[in-house]
């Protein structure tokens, strides 16, 4: 069972780990040449890597596979559980900011998107962080 749980965790934080590289350099790209619709993509990569490295914690956290939530709010309670407040609020901001008006509405102002992708590359890392001390 561990095994499964590592595996697990491991293929959702690569998938993190490259989203969130793709999504900082077709970021700056696409602010560069304010292109909104390169840029609510490069949000919406952002935001896969958030949720990716959020399914990994969960896994580290050792919610079974087949308990994992299927949306985005099923993630976000459980990721409150077992998460804590600070990882649950930055899901939160993230997901208004990336996805819901960047990418959905396709609304972007750069500013807030550019310090919102920097949060997203942070949950990243601290899932990075805390799956190599288990």
């Amino acid at each position: 069972m561990r095994g499964n749980r590592g595996d697990a965790k491991n293929g959702h934080l690569a998938r993190a780990a490259l989203a969130i590289m793709r999504a900082r350099t077709e970021f700056e790209r696409a602010r560069k040449a304010k292109d909104e619709l390169d840029g609510g993509q490069a949000a919406e990569k952002a935001w896969l890597a958030v949720s990716e490295a959020s399914k990994a914690l969960l896994r580290l956290k050792g919610v079974a596979r087949h308990k994992m939530p299927e949306s985005h709010r099923g993630e976000l309670v459980l990721l409150q559980r077992h998460g804590g407040a600070d990882m649950a609020k930055s899901y939160v901001l993230i997901h208004a900011v990336l996805h819901a008006d960047a990418f959905c509405r396709g609304l972007i102002d750069w500013d807030l998107a550019g310090e919102t992708v920097g949060r997203a590359e942070g949950f990243v890392a601290r899932v990075k962080q805390l799956a190599t001390r288990n």
